[in-house]
């Protein structure tokens, strides 16, 4: 008689997969040893900011924690502190991906911590406080208004940028609302969608946007002030979630840091465990 063998049911069997958590990283050995290597005796007070910053929003549970972690140690590893509120750099989140932005603030503390600059500073410019405009040197005359409650209630015209460095050479970029505008639907997703950042703080991104050409164009510089640059709207790595297909407004300058090579060591140890 022939034995009659069932056949047991196949059944698929979920694989799941712990992804690293920002609790988890910044209690992992190599991820700590590497942040001490780059961040020396500041690596607790930073891995307490990367945890109150994952904390602060549900947007960011979303992120990948790796990427969330190398946001903030970008900004750190050049001493600019990652909190909104400063304003010289914060993390925000873009369709689920973290993206790290340097502040106008943040480019005016590196450019006088460099030591080369005499006064750099960015501002709006109100409806009637351009007095003249030399369209062939770029020579712009101003007429300040000195009551402050008096600008408040004026709509503003632009945004202009200065710099004087120690040795005399200086320089202007004004930019009108329109010139910003036009700049950001060529160079922010976001700001095509009428979403994120430049919704909700155009001010402060118009001033960013005409200060970093203006600093990227014309001045000297120093090695923080070229990574800034580099990793400026970046998402921790070498990608640029919120720049659109054409490229970005200013051109990373490729140099190398200790904290590339830290990140790459940490990023692969724990893609291995």
């Amino acid at each position: 008689m022939n034995e009659v063998i069932r056949k047991e049911p196949i059944v698929n069997k979920e694989v799941t997969i712990n992804k690293p958590t920002i609790s988890g990283l910044v209690h992992n050995q190599e991820f700590l040893k590497k942040a001490q290597d780059v961040l020396g005796t500041g690596t607790q007070q930073f891995m307490s900011s990367v945890l109150t910053l994952a904390n602060s929003s549900q947007e960011f549970a979303k992120c990948d924690a790796i990427k969330l972690y190398n946001c903030c140690l970008m900004a750190a590893a050049i001493k600019l502190p990652f909190n909104q509120n400063l304003g010289q750099a914060y993390v925000v989140a873009y369709k689920g991906v973290p993206q790290l932005q340097i502040g106008y603030k943040g480019f005016i503390q590196l450019a006088q911590r460099s030591g080369q600059f005499k006064t750099i500073n960015t501002t709006e410019v109100k409806e009637g406080e351009i007095k003249s405009r030399n369209r062939l040197t770029g020579e712009i005359e101003f007429d300040w208004l000195d009551d402050d409650n008096e600008r408040e209630q004026l709509n503003t015209a632009g945004y202009v940028a200065y710099f004087e460095l120690l040795n005399g050479y200086r320089q202007t970029l004004y930019m009108s609302v329109a010139e910003i505008k036009a700049h950001a639907m060529k160079f922010s997703q976001t700001y095509r969608y009428g979403t994120g950042i430049w919704k909700d703080h155009f001010d402060a991104m118009a001033k960013k946007t005409v200060l970093k050409l203006i600093l990227s164009k014309y001045a000297p510089l120093s090695i923080d002030m070229q990574k800034a640059i580099e990793i400026d709207q970046s998402d921790g790595g070498k990608n640029y979630p919120d720049a659109p297909k054409e490229g970005l407004e200013v051109e990373p300058i490729d140099i190398d840091m200790d904290i590339d090579k830290a990140l790459e060591e940490a990023n692969e140890q724990i893609n291995n465990n």
